[in-house]
């Protein structure tokens, strides 16, 4: 199943959640009013149930409890709004500055680089939770483009290089699979119903915190009773409600579990490095976590995060044995000697009265990794050219030579401009830099139009050269790179910085493919709202008849047809898409201003839609059997401003 199947799957699993949610808002108000009503009867108040639930008295008690759960499920979907950095708010998670000195942070920081770069996205955000000593990690996010990967410090400190790629690339699958967007959903409807269980929690502490305990002779005993009772038995509601909601979760994440790990393997070829760090959760300290949102957490994370009795039922993750069966016959057999070596160790170092560290060496029986292809087979693709296939089925996917390629372009770049393009300040002089670099003008009488200090223009003028120099192929990687040391940054400070690279861009009055892609990719990462979630606002295409025919339109004469050869090849591409009677645009009609409010309008279209605009561009870009460098541009802005993360393209030459 491909990236636009899962992104649609995903859409439908939102409507059963929120019929599960309705579901479970019925029988939640149902249950108060019956305990209201046991209540008033243990009372003496006489009153027929059928009649007792159409009062009056039983409409307001169902209205309150409606607002109650509706409430609490809007205050946390607000809370969350912001995607995986407000979670990671939420939660007390430190942001792992980008530039980190830390030896393990840094190999995090590669991993994910990596990762992102072979997979077309930029990368994400990184968080660590440091007071978690267990092995997890998530993601969170509602967009494939604008997400964040958060990990434990256990995971950070005690996995291996491949172990973390195995758990990074795990995650990746959720990512494309828009599991995390779902997950973010649906651990606002769970907070909504858990908080009747949360009112009755506050009804009983907080007489206990004064003292009105129930007494015979009390005269307002029999009140506290009541309210007491009364918080029980809310309680006891919520822990219904935390039984279904556990229910739910494990209905929609279990199998979700499964295909994550087969990805991991699928885009790294080591199935070594996920199922060591499953044996390393295993025969360790668990994956269980310390926090107070461990349960609204269960569903998102890459191992269990609580202990349940009824694991057939309520486990959000199938059983490590069952995840390991899966990645290879042999491997529940390994981790169980792995487990018998280790307790051998274990009484060994007792009986002689020695210490027994742990080792990052590979472990026994790990196989070798097999992720990247050799240095011979590697130098046979190259991205600037691709096979004629469809592009769609390639969108959200990893192959190794993805990896390997992500791996050599990161090894390109010098480690002084890492060391720039990690720094907040540094990695704005570089998208300025990128910018200038392509610019037909002279740079130096450009960069007085970013209106910065002299000794920032000084620096940028500086880096013109050295961008230069690393050639087109790193061009959008360094952009990649250098988003999620741009996001932190107060939002004043980010609007500053596309006024800034605006007034760049139009200084020659003049504006390249690079420049345009630049720009709006820009915007569409730094922008006040870009973790937000994107709602399907077309389910037809005639609906963007016109925002289609300029893309397409852009896209062929960016391809350098012209003339006939054009007008044939939009003709071909657009038969089936567009009106009847649809022509090719000239190409003043569809210049770049107008191409960007095209693209967010082809934004809203369902994620099938959105896999066919993607594979008519493609079909025009590769129509003359090869990619050029500005084409393989615009089509990676169209795919990340449409949320398809695009892996680079290549094809096997002679």
């Amino acid at each position: 199943m491909n990236f636009f199947e899962q992104q649609a799957r995903a859409r439908r699993r939102t409507g059963l959640l929120m019929l599960y949610f309705a579901l479970a808002i019925v029988l939640t108000t149902l249950a108060v009013n019956l305990v209201i009503y046991g209540g008033l009867y243990w009372l003496g108040a006489a009153w027929p149930l059928a009649d007792w639930l159409l009062s009056p008295f039983s409409a307001w008690i169902t209205g309150i409890t409606l607002l109650i759960i509706v409430g609490g499920s809007l205050v946390r979907l607000w809370q969350l709004r912001g995607g995986g950095p407000a979670l990671a708010n939420l939660l007390g998670a430190r942001q792992i500055d980008p530039g980190s000195k830390d030896a393990d942070e840094r190999r995090l920081i590669n991993v994910v680089e990596e990762m992102a770069i072979a997979s077309g996205i930029p990368v994400p955000q990184l968080f660590v939770l440091d007071k978690e000593a267990a092995i997890n990690a998530f993601v969170a996010g509602f967009r494939p483009t604008e997400s964040t990967v958060m990990v434990t410090h256990g995971a950070l400190t005690q996995l291996n290089r491949d172990e973390l790629q195995g758990v990074i690339a795990h995650e990746f699958s959720h990512i494309f699979n828009a599991d995390m967007r779902l997950n973010l959903r649906l651990m606002a409807v769970l907070t909504g119903i858990l908080s009747i269980g949360k009112v009755g929690e506050i009804l009983l502490r907080s007489n206990a915190r004064r003292g009105l305990y129930v007494r015979s002779n009390s005269r307002n005993g029999g009140g506290v009773a009541a309210v007491m009772a009364l918080g029980a038995a809310l309680m006891a509601i919520g822990y219904i409600g935390l039984f279904f909601g556990r229910l739910i979760k494990a209905a929609i994440s279990r199998q979700r579990e499964l295909l994550a790990d087969a990805s991991s393997v699928q885009f790294t070829r080591n199935p070594a490095g996920i199922a060591n760090a499953l044996i390393r959760i295993r025969n360790g300290e668990g994956s269980y976590l310390d926090s107070p949102q461990a349960e609204d957490m269960s569903h998102m994370c890459f191992g269990p995060t609580l202990r349940f009795s009824l694991r057939q039922w309520l486990a959000t993750h199938p059983d490590i044995d069952a995840r390991l069966a899966a990645i290879g016959p042999e491997w529940p057999a390994r981790a169980r000697a792995r487990a018998a070596s280790q307790a051998s160790a274990v009484s060994a170092a007792a009986d002689n009265g020695a210490d027994l560290f742990s080792s990052d060496t590979a472990s026994p029986g790990a196989t070798t990794p097999i992720g990247f292809a050799a240095p011979r087979a590697a130098a046979a693709h190259s991205p600037a050219t691709a096979t004629h296939t469809r592009l769609s089925s390639q969108v959200g996917t990893v192959a190794p030579v993805h990896m390997g390629y992500a791996r050599r372009i990161l090894e390109s770049v010098p480690d002084a401009l890492r060391d720039v393009v990690h720094d907040p300040q540094g990695a704005e002089h570089i998208i300025y830099a990128l910018a200038a670099s392509v610019s037909q003008s002279d740079p130096g009488s450009l960069i007085p139009a970013l209106g910065l200090a002299e000794s920032d223009a000084a620096s940028i003028t500086a880096l013109v050269p050295a961008v230069q120099a690393l050639g087109t192929r790193l061009r959008l990687p360094l952009v990649d790179m250098a988003i999620p040391a741009l996001k932190p940054r107060p939002q004043p400070e980010r609007d500053q910085i596309l006024t800034r690279l605006e007034a760049l861009v139009r200084a020659d009055k003049r504006m390249t493919l690079f420049e345009f892609m630049l720009l709006h990719l820009l915007r569409d990462h730094l922008r006040h709202d870009a973790g937000r979630n994107q709602p399907v606002r077309h389910r037809s295409l005639r609906n963007v008849g016109e925002s289609l025919r300029v893309l397409l339109s852009a896209m062929v004469h960016a391809s350098g047809q012209r003339g006939e050869q054009a007008s044939a090849l939009f003709a071909a591409t657009g038969a089936v898409m567009l009106p009847p009677g649809s022509v090719l645009l000239p190409r003043e009609a569809c210049n770049l201003n107008r191409l960007a409010p095209a693209l967010e309008e082809l934004a809203g279209l369902t994620p099938m839609l959105k896999a066919s605009v993607v594979d008519a561009c493609a079909d025009i870009v590769l129509a003359d059997k090869r990619v050029q460098v500005g084409e393989a541009e615009l089509l990676r802005a169209v795919c990340t401003l449409l949320d398809c993360p695009m892996p680079p393209l290549f094809t096997d030459v002679a």
